[in-house]
């Protein structure tokens, strides 16, 4: 799996909890991640909801059932959709793989990633 994110990311009163988009039974919810199964695999709940998904290279509104997004911004202000997450490190749609923190100061090199109960990348 690589090295596991720090579980201080993780569940209900975490403080800085990684938002994500997830699908499930059919429907879209914008969530937090619950547990890491492994690079690409986690459990993750909007507060009712839970799931097991996968991270998928897809925009919001075509997630098919079990897949679930997260997104980065970087220093140029792309967004860009993760493919693998492992520790401080993401790996990303266009295959580089980046640092990211949870503040975005430009020019520092680490890419920005949403915090849940935030609302600003959709």
């Amino acid at each position: 799996m690589g090295r596991p994110i720090n579980k201080k990311y993780f569940g209900t009163g975490a403080g800085n909890q990684i938002k994500t988009r997830f699908k499930t039974g059919g429907t879209e919810y914008d969530g937090y991640i619950l547990s890491q199964r492994s690079a690409t695999r986690f459990k993750v709940t909007d507060g009712s909801v839970e799931a097991v998904c996968k991270l998928a290279d897809k925009a919001q509104g075509a997630l098919a059932d079990g897949d679930m997004t997260i997104t980065i911004t970087d220093d140029a202000g792309n967004v860009k959709q993760i493919t693998k997450i492992s520790g401080h490190r993401v790996t990303v749609d266009t295959g580089e793989a980046i640092q990211w923190s949870f503040d975005n100061a430009n020019n520092d090199g680490l890419a920005e990633i949403e915090e849940e109960g935030t609302d600003n990348f959709e």
